[in-house]
């Protein structure tokens, strides 16, 4: 298996575990907090070295502590960094992630340095030396950028456009979908780029659009998956969920691993639905199980 790029977000996670959030002016006790690297990327490359691939890491973070904390958790990984970049100016992205005890999740922060990694920065990076490349909540003229030299290099290329691209609406995110060999979506994001509830209908649309393959994950339903011609529902496994937030992100490395060893879809979707199905029994958003672990898992599902 070759090496894995993933391009976009690498932020700082403070995450809160509490009972219930009330209301303005009472205060409510937490019973956990934690602090750790995040951002779609770096928790994709984290999962990727995890399961035993190699997962370079593109993305930008500020001269900060919360920068130092990305890379010295990145560096514990194993990840490679040598496509990091610095910003200067800005702070290093972070996200405030509450979790109440019914596994409700609320998220606060700021993109910062994160969402300045421009087209420029990319110049003298060789797409040539990469199998894959996964991009994950990235501005879309960098994201374009990075497709377009990964496709004229021969590398299958991934796609996790996140909230803030999708509530720009199709039109923004077009330049990209034409250059991605698979888009990743969960249901919310699926309905609001096309207006469809049922995930067939909505992966027609995206598949008209550009994309050649669409992955729609449902949650506790599983994953819709289409390629234009046919599509179907890969099930999920049942687990009791402690921490959704970085699910997909586990789901992407699964699905990426799989694709890069020669598995088709629909075995590539049931490796990564059990990737998803283990991180969420986890607290932190990138804490995706071993390789060994999944194969553990799958032989007893």
């Amino acid at each position: 298996m070759g090496m894995i790029l993933a391009a976009g977000h690498i932020l700082a996670d403070i995450r809160v575990r509490v009972d219930e959030i009330s209301s303005s002016d009472q205060f409510n006790e937490v019973k956990e907090l934690s602090y750790g690297v995040g951002g779609s990327a770096a928790n994709v490359s984290i999962g990727v070295r995890r399961l035993g691939g190699c997962c370079m890491l593109l993305g930008k973070i500020g001269m900060d502590e919360f920068g130092r904390m990305a890379v010295d958790e990145l560096l514990r990984e194993r990840v490679p960094l040598d496509e990091v970049k610095v910003d200067l100016v800005n702070r290093t992205g972070y996200t405030i992630i509450i979790i109440n005890r019914h596994g409700e999740v609320f998220m606060f922060g700021r993109k910062e340095a994160a969402e300045t990694l421009e087209p420029d920065d990319i110049a003298n990076i060789s797409m040539k030396d990469y199998q894959a490349v996964h991009i994950a909540s990235l501005r879309v003229d960098t994201a374009t950028r990075i497709a377009s030299r990964a496709k004229e290099d021969g590398a299958m290329v991934t796609f996790d456009p996140g909230r803030l691209l999708i509530n720009r609406g199709i039109g923004h995110i077009r330049p990209v979908l034409e250059r991605v060999d698979l888009l990743l979506l969960n249901g919310k994001e699926a309905k609001a780029l096309t207006g469809h509830d049922d995930p067939e209908m909505a992966a027609a649309s995206l598949i008209r659009q550009g994309a050649k393959s669409v992955a729609v994950k449902l949650g506790a339903k599983g994953v819709f998956i289409s390629d234009g011609s046919s599509g179907k529902l890969i099930p999920a496994f049942k687990v009791d969920a402690i921490d959704t937030t970085g699910a997909g992100d586990a789901f992407a490395a699964g699905m990426i691993m799989a694709l890069s060893e020669g598995e088709g879809l629909t075995d590539a979707i049931r490796f990564a639905n059990a990737v998803a199905a283990l991180k969420v029994t986890r607290l932190g958003s990138h804490e995706a199980p071993s390789r060994k672990e999944v194969e553990e898992f799958l032989s007893r599902n």
